[in-house]
């Protein structure tokens, strides 16, 4: 009886050591350059949005904060405030150069276009393109404001398509 008690409490705590070890991984992330977390993560699709839930249920709290970081970044000097385009292409349409995968749009918006082409990312769609995407995961702070500013990108652009289906 006390040795399958033992075993109980020794699974429990393995798996709770396990859990708190993965939750630990990605909150370390979190503060992490955008750069170093692409870079480090060589295995595509691994990058995995950790708002993802928020973004699929199209938080508003969520969208906002994203958006702020959007505009604190200087992105709107190239996609408009509003993502819409400006000298660069519409980020809130649903076209998606590269794909729409979160990993993807991680990696492109950190490493810039050229680094990603590099690693063997090809084009999917086309856009009216002045210049390539530079890379800004150097001047984006963190990993968890990247990670908000795509979900404002994926939250405005499914609003957008919504309202303008073609």
């Amino acid at each position: 009886m006390v040795k399958g008690a033992v075993k109980v409490v020794v699974g429990l705590c393995l798996a709770f050591g396990l859990t708190f070890a993965i939750s630990a991984r990605a909150d370390d992330t979190a503060n992490e350059s955008p750069t170093k977390v692409a870079t480090d993560a060589t295995k595509v699709g691994s990058l995995v949005n950790p708002y993802q839930a928020k973004e699929d249920a199209h938080d508003q709290a969520l969208a906002d904060e994203g958006h702020k970081l959007f505009g604190n970044f200087g992105c709107p000097g190239c996609h408009g405030y509003g993502g819409g385009g400006g000298m660069c292409p519409p980020i809130t349409n649903g076209v998606w150069i590269y794909g729409d995968k979160d990993d993807t749009l991680f990696r492109l918006i950190s490493l810039g276009s050229d680094a990603l082409q590099k690693e063997g990312f090809t084009r999917q769609a086309t856009e009216n393109i002045v210049a390539p995407m530079p890379p800004m995961g150097g001047v984006i702070t963190n990993a968890d404001d990247l990670w908000k500013i795509i979900a404002w990108i994926k939250i405005q652009a499914a609003a957008n398509v919504k309202a303008n289906p073609q």
